[in-house]
């Protein structure tokens, strides 16, 4: 990875590496917007939180609330089945050496987005669930890089563990330059992923399905940082 980055710099091209943090922050922005919308608009279930949604699929289950549980249940088998998706799309990628066919992932997100945001309010919500779940999770399982580092852009607890740990380092090492870049970096990534949640609450409590479309515009941008980087994920 390195070496093919730096025969890139010096032949003018963009590095893969160049567009991972702005892209990062896209895509963790776009994460926390949609765990809020499907949590706000769409009965209390996150699209991309499945953590949140394994404790409350422990939580109904325990105390006999089924119906509940399957809610719960569904998003999970949904995100299993799109990292199973991620999976295929990548290995053909490699096997065909075209490594534009991953941003099939951005581009098919961007599609579901665009088509539940023109849904009317009624509409059920457990299919516009299912479907962000699987979506995000192709999304997420085929762009894991933020510059050298593994990052997850639909949850927040590993990037914000990273960042601590290596704040802590960076500090306790003599202020080491490389810790406190990533500390600065998983950080950001973090906060944006808060905003994301709260731009994400506002625009579903005012616009309901409709909100979908600014996840949809952070997705677009995403898309043509990668068009003009180079960078195509499955690292």
């Amino acid at each position: 990875m390195v070496g093919e980055t730096e025969v890139s710099q010096r032949n003018g091209a963009p590095s893969k590496l160049a567009g991972t943090f702005p892209l990062a922050i896209l895509l963790s922005c776009a994460g926390g917007y949609l765990d809020a919308f499907t949590w706000v608009g769409q009965g209390g279930v996150f699209a991309n939180a499945q953590t949140g949604n394994v404790v409350l699929l422990g939580i109904n289950a325990a105390t006999g609330q089924w119906s509940e549980a399957v809610r719960h249940l569904m998003p999970i088998v949904a995100f299993i089945f799109g990292v199973f998706a991620a999976f295929w799309v990548r290995e053909l990628a490699s096997a065909r050496g075209e490594p534009w066919i991953n941003l099939i992932s951005l581009l098919l997100e961007l599609v579901v987005l665009i088509i539940v945001a023109f849904l009317p309010t009624g509409f059920p919500s457990m299919p516009i669930v299912l479907a962000i779940s699987f979506v995000a999770s192709v999304q997420s399982s085929i762009f894991t890089k933020l510059d050298k580092w593994s990052y997850n852009s639909v949850i927040a607890t590993g990037n914000l563990r990273r960042a601590t740990e290596s704040l802590f380092r960076g500090v306790s090492r003599h202020r080491d330059t490389s810790d406190l870049e990533q500390s600065k970096k998983f950080g950001a990534v973090s906060l944006s992923f808060l905003a994301g949640a709260g731009l994400g609450a506002v625009a579903t409590n005012l616009v309901g399905n409709a909100a979908t479309a600014g996840a949809a515009v952070l997705l677009t941008f995403a898309l043509l940082l990668c068009l003009r980087t180079g960078t195509r994920g499955g690292n």
